[in-house]
């Protein structure tokens, strides 16, 4: 029996049932199914003090490998000869072989990890800080940190066949570094699911903003908070709902409790991908308070649905 070439996706990011962060990498993975014959193999990159095991979500099996590396992103790829060699044999255990395409999300670890495979390597960019450099805590190392990870990603990211940037400024930022010369490199836009994401408006009777992020020091959800409480002191009637979770999300719940903002103020629950489409057409206007973003797909969401963002 003929084994079926295997189109391998690694990934820190890929939805589960406690949480839909990477819903884009799911869809990217369904489209893959969809138009190709492969057999698609799922490994989700965790840290090596996590609790998360394999799973399956929406028929696709996803391994959890687990990489050994300090904690705060101090001096990241130390261990990646380690790695590596466990990676190998982590292959071989999960019994996924006839690789033939090996698509990694994110610079570190997924491509590095990649590196060791025989196939045609792709390298996909979502973000704005290519190269990571902005991850870790050690401010007076940082400097030290930010040549080591540079030389060795760049060094990586040159072997690999192909380059994607979700946007072109995603590639802009690559090339900054003088090194960088890829083989080859493409712009693959974020896509909007059309059947999943359509208007259907509902006419409110409190102009409603909505908010749809992970609670991370990037997307600065006070900033917003803080707005529309200058817009309720001037006696404005409006809501404000989030929908997302991480680790700012409770100093922003305690800023609206001492505030008394509960009232107009609502936090949500993580909700399946295809549920939002009923949140964005629940709102008049999406809000996204990001100090950088390479292409969300949130607003292609909210665009989907005609409502203003």
């Amino acid at each position: 029996m003929k084994i079926k070439k295997t189109y391998l996706v690694i990934t820190p990011f890929f939805p589960s049932k406690k949480s839909f962060v990477g819903t884009y990498v799911f869809d990217q993975v369904n489209e893959i199914n969809k138009q190709t014959n492969y057999r698609i193999s799922i490994i989700k990159i965790v840290s090596l003090f996590s609790r998360e095991k394999d799973y399956f979500f929406k028929d696709y099996k996803v391994c959890v490998f687990k990489v050994i590396d300090f904690p705060f992103f101090f001096f990241p790829g130390l261990f990646n000869k380690i790695n590596n060699i466990r990676f190998k044999n982590f292959l071989k255990h999960k019994k996924i072989e006839n690789i033939y395409f090996s698509h990694a999300h994110v610079s570190y670890p997924a491509s590095y990890l990649q590196s060791i495979l025989s196939c045609t390597k792709i390298i996909q960019h979502h973000g704005l800080d290519v190269l990571q450099l902005l991850n870790g805590r050690a401010n007076f190392l940082r400097r030290i940190q930010k040549d080591y990870l540079t030389k060795n990603t760049i060094n990586v990211l040159n072997k690999a066949d192909l380059n994607i940037g979700v946007s072109q400024k995603v590639l802009n930022q690559l090339h900054q570094f003088d090194n960088y010369h890829p083989k080859n490199e493409i712009v693959l836009y974020n896509g909007v699911d059309r059947t999943k994401f359509y208007p259907s408006k509902k006419v409110n009777d409190v102009f409603t903003i909505g908010c749809i992020a992970n609670f991370w020091k990037i997307k600065d959800h006070m900033t917003t908070i803080k707005s529309v409480k200058r817009l309720i002191d001037k006696g404005i009637k409006i809501k404000l709902r989030f929908v997302g979770t991480g680790k700012t999300l409770n100093s922003c719940k305690k800023y609206v409790n001492n505030n008394n903002l509960s009232e107009f103020i609502i936090f949500e629950n993580e909700m399946e991908h295809h549920e939002l489409n009923k949140f964005y057409n629940d709102i008049d206007l999406f809000v996204l308070p990001s100090y950088y973003e390479a292409l969300g797909c949130v607003y292609l969401e909210s665009w989907a649905t005609n409502t203003p963002f």
